[in-house]
């Protein structure tokens, strides 16, 4: 599972690394993609099972859900973090 997560981790710094160079480079006529915000209901199973552990886990923007992530620890349940992280991403993911 940790390679896992490592491999997503570079691939997303490639990606942000590419855009930053394609943006740096040709900026005027750069095509950079942006999603957009998921809807609320969206993280309903992500906030559900946060409340399940009594953390509360804030979606209303991209930096308070990095926050909300960083602080969801749960003792004796070391991987609840790396639960929350992956509820997160699949929340936020497009068909």
């Amino acid at each position: 599972m940790e390679t896992n997560s490592m491999v997503e981790e570079f691939m997303l710094l490639a990606n942000i690394s590419v855009a930053q160079k394609i943006y740096d480079e040709f900026s005027e006529c750069a095509l950079l993609r942006k999603h957009p915000a998921p809807p609320p209901s969206n993280y309903d199973i992500l906030t559900k099972a946060g409340k399940s552990k009594g953390l509360d886990i804030h979606t209303d923007s991209a930096k308070a859900l990095a926050d909300s992530l960083d602080v969801a620890k749960v003792d004796g349940f070391p991987y609840f973090n790396t639960l929350l992280r992956v509820l997160a991403t699949r929340c936020m993911m497009q068909a």
